[in-house]
């Protein structure tokens, strides 16, 4: 069976799970505290790459991996009794969960001896004010957001908010069904120590509000000059981010020890107000350290995502409908926070799906590799393509004269218990998992994954159908997301559990093993 064939059993809805490779153990372990593990080039012939960055493909129509056939009658079983040894005796802040950062207490109060948190309780959808979410954020010390009601909260009028005090945790877990929606701003953490899970943030195109040219959805942004902007361990986990007009989700700069996990990116806004016309653009990385896991990146033009970043490992994601290619290597000149650093890149796992809004005269490779920093060291295997073939290199293009000279055989990074599935078990687990609630989806969510699954859907212009008038010109709304999901508000009243500082036998706190049932009925 081809990789085309499988793609097809899936657009009917038939939700074959094929099995390549078992779950891959990588026991290396490669941390920003720890020496990187070096290993040989992979021998073989001089690569000869294309100038224009944008090539014809190679019109092989289908490239085939060779998955094994045989279904896997439990795609997703629980994964508590093999969680891995936590690195150094930390616990996860996500149970079962390993990555760069991980092991930060966040709100949870756990870096006080005794253990001591404050639990704020949000009751209103109000911008500002007591019980509401920026009350929260605002506040200082240990501190973990639970909500007593669902819907949405507007934050169109702040345009930004940040997130400048160490130590939050946000649980959108707790909320009732359908959740949290954050509508209308940017959501930029400053702060380290913090953790968010199952929030969406929908950033969208009011003519009020931050600048259309750096209005992205989320981002974790240092600041070199700034010992107080640079946001170290910080952990995304069952995110969904929405309709940016800059970058969608962002991680860059100073920034160090970040995590992205099982979030969804899509629907960054096309012909809207940027100031550069059609933009559209997913997910950026240059943060020092980071882990991209089993995350679904739809419909952008590009940067799918974008990484510049000394060290990074990027498995099990899937990006779908770009417009041009999937991932981006782009060198690490471009950004001065990594002079003379090397690139030490692990990707693996990853599939890339072609859809309606891709460029049929660009090609589809997975990875681009713009690279040429000496010493570079690039892992990239067992990846999935759709109608693109290297066999010097499957799914990656060399852009670079260097770039070749670069492959290893073994991951130059890895992190303790770290898995990886192969790719072509991939796209079962992230449809399944990716995104705030995939057990309670809103109506966005669950249209961007049937887009995937069908093969429909496009990038868009805007969030609504009615075109609008932004600095002098009109904005074509004719393609649009269908505008702003209503999101019910539903209330309930939050029983605290008894001691909630307390540590049980885990070793985490009462108040984070409430956090975790509530994650696990919502996922």
């Amino acid at each position: 069976m081809t990789w085309r064939d499988w793609l097809a059993l899936w657009r009917m809805g038939c939700k074959v799970l094929l099995l390549a490779l078992p779950i891959i153990m990588i026991s290396s372990v490669t941390t920003g505290c720890s020496e990187q593990s070096s290993s040989s080039p992979e021998p073989g012939p001089d690569p000869d790459p294309d100038p224009d960055p944008d090539p014809d493909p190679d019109p092989d129509p289908d490239p085939d991996p060779d998955p094994d056939p045989d279904p896997d009658p439990d795609p997703d079983p629980d994964p508590d009794p093999d969680c891995p040894e936590p690195e150094g005796g930390k616990l996860p802040i996500v149970p079962c969960e390993v990555g760069f950062g991980i092991t930060t207490p966040a709100g949870s109060g756990r870096n006080l001896s005794p253990p001591e948190t404050t639990v704020y309780k949000v009751n209103s959808l109000d911008a500002t004010g007591e019980g509401t979410l920026k009350a929260c954020i605002d506040a200082s010390g240990p501190r973990v957001c639970v909500f007593e009601t669902s819907g949405t909260i507007d934050w169109t009028s702040l345009g930004m908010v940040s997130i400048n005090n160490d130590y939050l945790t946000i649980a959108g877990q707790t909320a009732p069904s359908p959740g949290i929606m954050i509508r209308g701003a940017s959501v930029r953490i400053e702060a380290s120590d913090v953790l968010i899970q199952h929030i969406r943030v929908r950033t969208g195109d009011a003519v009020e509000g931050r600048e259309p040219s750096d209005r992205d959805g989320i981002y974790a942004i240092g600041k070199s000059d700034d010992p107080d902007r640079q946001p170290h361990n910080v952990v995304f986990d069952h995110v969904s981010v929405s309709w940016g007009i800059d970058e969608t989700f962002t991680v860059k700069d100073t920034a160090k020890n970040v995590t992205i996990l099982n979030s969804i990116v899509s629907e960054g806004l096309w012909y809207n107000m940027h100031e550069k016309g059609g933009h559209s653009k997913g997910l950026m990385i240059s943060a020092e350290y980071m882990l991209v896991k089993g995350n679904l990146i739809a419909h952008h033009d590009d940067r799918a995502p974008l990484e510049t970043t000394p060290a990074a490992i990027t498995i099990n994601n899937v990006t779908y409908n770009t417009r041009q290619v999937g991932m981006r290597l782009s060198p690490l000149s471009n950004n001065a926070n990594h002079d003379g650093k090397t690139r030490t890149t692990t990707v693996a796992g990853n599939v890339r799906l072609k859809g309606p809004s891709s460029d049929p005269d660009r090609d589809s490779a997975w990875v681009v590799i713009n690279e040429d920093r000496e010493g570079s060291k690039i892992y990239i295997e067992d990846n999935l393509c759709d109608g693109w073939e290297n066999p010097e290199w499957p799914c990656v293009r060399v852009d670079t004269d260097e770039g070749m000279s670069f492959r290893v055989k073994e991951p130059p990074l890895w992190i303790q218990g770290l898995e990886v599935l192969s790719a072509s078990q991939t796209l079962d687990y992230v449809l399944n998992n990716a995104g705030a609630r995939p057990n309670d989806r809103d109506e966005v969510d669950t249209r961007i994954v049937n887009d995937v699954i069908n093969g429909t859907g496009q990038i868009v212009n805007c969030v609504g159908p009615d075109d609008f008038e932004y600095d002098g010109k009109t904005i074509d709304c004719s393609i649009n997301a269908g505008g702003w999901p209503d999101m019910a508000v539903n209330t309930h009243t939050l029983n605290l559990p008894e001691g909630l500082n307390s540590l049980d036998d885990s070793g985490y706190t009462n108040l984070e093993v409430w956090l975790h049932q509530m994650a696990s009925a919502v996922e």
